[in-house]
């Protein structure tokens, strides 16, 4: 079915529906309004008559039982209205028509006389309106009861005119988005819809966007993990292959310089392996953490004395900066071991015989939350800002002809980021061309309460 076509008669149905609630309440509500003000009218006429009475006779009911009814009270039947004076004391002053005065005390209408504010006598009639102001209310209700009919017609009119135009308003970006959504599930990832307005259609438009461009990413980056995997198993299974020929060729003993190669290779795809493996978990939201309070120094302590030996031998000097203050992170001490050996590793590799890396511990708050903010500086080559957006992705080399025994295989960084991200915390990295890179890993830390892994 033609989405307006769709929308139009939800919208039309819904309109008509509105249309006739609207009718029957303003039906409804003017039929009852001018009963009310006929009724009101027509007891105040007749009582008005008897307070007149009262003030021309000085205060007084003298001969009242000789009054003239007239005008707008006399009826061309009499039988057609009965009517009652009561004094204040009960006694029956004045009456007109008939059955049983006590009849139409229990049941008629009633209404005070009231005169400067005192009562001087209560009115019982049947119905107030005479025969003449009963067809005149008559002709006036009939005379509404016919326009009623008229406005649900006209006001039916003006909605399907209405409704008509709020379809083709309301569907048109609809029109616009259909044929580009149909296109993204038929894999055209590369199409970007014109955003033309700032309403709920745009922000829609928006996020569609934004959706095929994330899916176009991810298409990339799975193409690309394939091509990554496979060039990272050629070389090592290459290697292997060579040895292994030589083996078979030689059939002599094998000597150990043989075996190196083919060790070291082995280790390599194990790592490799093993490192995607937790990759993938932390990325699927799986990685087992066995999350305790952690005193975040020592932990960095002992990272610098495995690395110690290496940057004495390089002359790179390690500052540290830490608060006087304990601060007590609730971590998984393995998992945050392997994120800032990898970074602190990443900085040594890069920064100059002579230079030096800083590191440096300060409790810090981000949206409400403290937050243990590690960050490990160095002096090194650093790194152009146009490649920062890609530097956790995975396989990325800032360096891509850098040999691979010498610069890693381009995992490291995104396994930090996914860890600590585990640990609901998040890495930031800072960095100028030559004049260094700064990586901040953010923490949170320990408030006693207990946090679920």
């Amino acid at each position: 079915m033609n989405v307006r076509w769709c929308i139009g008669d939800k919208l039309f149905g819904a309109m008509a529906v509105l249309v006739l609630f609207v009718t029957l309440a303003y039906y409804g509500a003017i039929q009852g309004y001018l009963e009310s003000r006929f009724e009101r009218y027509f007891k105040e006429k007749t009582t008005e008559s008897f307070e007149i009475y009262y003030k021309e006779h000085k205060n007084s009911w003298v001969g009242i039982e000789e009054m003239k009814i007239s005008d707008g009270l006399e009826q061309r039947n009499p039988d057609h209205l009965t009517i009652a004076l009561l004094s204040p004391d009960g006694n029956i002053l004045f009456f007109r028509g008939s059955g049983d005065p006590q009849s139409l005390i229990h049941q008629g209408k009633r209404n005070k006389v009231m005169v400067n504010g005192t009562t001087v006598g209560t009115v019982y009639v049947d119905r107030w309106e005479s025969t003449e102001d009963y067809l005149l209310k008559k002709y006036v209700l009939d005379s509404m009861r016919t326009k009623g009919v008229m406005v649900p017609v006209l006001t039916g009119i003006i909605a399907l005119l209405l409704g008509l135009w709020l379809t083709k308003k309301l569907t048109r970006p609809l029109e616009r988005l259909i044929p580009a959504i149909q296109k993204m599930a038929a894999g055209e990832l590369h199409i970007r819809i014109p955003v033309t307005t700032r309403d709920e259609f745009g922000k829609v438009t928006e996020a569609l966007n934004h959706m095929a461009q994330q899916l176009l990413r991810a298409e990339e980056v799975r193409k690309h993990l394939t091509a990554n995997v496979a060039h990272e198993l050629r070389t090592p299974l290459s290697i292997i292959q060579y040895q292994m020929e030589i083996i078979q060729e030689g059939r002599r003993d094998i000597p150990p310089e043989t075996l190196l190669p083919m060790q070291d290779e082995v280790i390599r795809l194990s790592k490799l392996v093993d490192d995607l493996h937790q990759l993938t978990l932390a990325e699927a939201g799986k990685l087992q953490l066995d999350r305790t309070p952690t005193d975040l120094i020592p932990l960095l302590e002992r990272i610098i004395d495995m690395l110690k030996p290496e940057a004495e031998e390089r002359q790179i000097e390690i500052v540290r900066s830490y608060p006087a203050e304990q601060l007590i992170a609730f971590v998984d001490p393995n998992r945050i071991t392997q994120v800032f050996y990898n970074l602190f590793f990443n900085a040594l590799r890069y920064t100059s015989s002579g230079g030096n890396i800083s590191i440096r511990i300060s409790n810090r708050y981000h949206e409400g939350s403290r937050f243990a903010a590690v960050s490990i500086a160095d002096t090194g080559v650093g790194i152009a800002e146009e490649q920062l957006p890609y530097l956790f992705d995975r396989f990325y080399r800032v360096e891509e002809s850098r040999s691979r025994h010498t610069g890693g295989m381009g995992l490291g960084l995104a396994i930090a980021k996914e860890f600590v991200e585990s640990h609901r915390g998040f890495i930031t990295v800072n960095s100028e061309v030559d004049q260094g890179t700064i990586f901040t890993v953010y923490l949170p830390l320990h408030s006693g309460s207990d946090f679920t892994a």
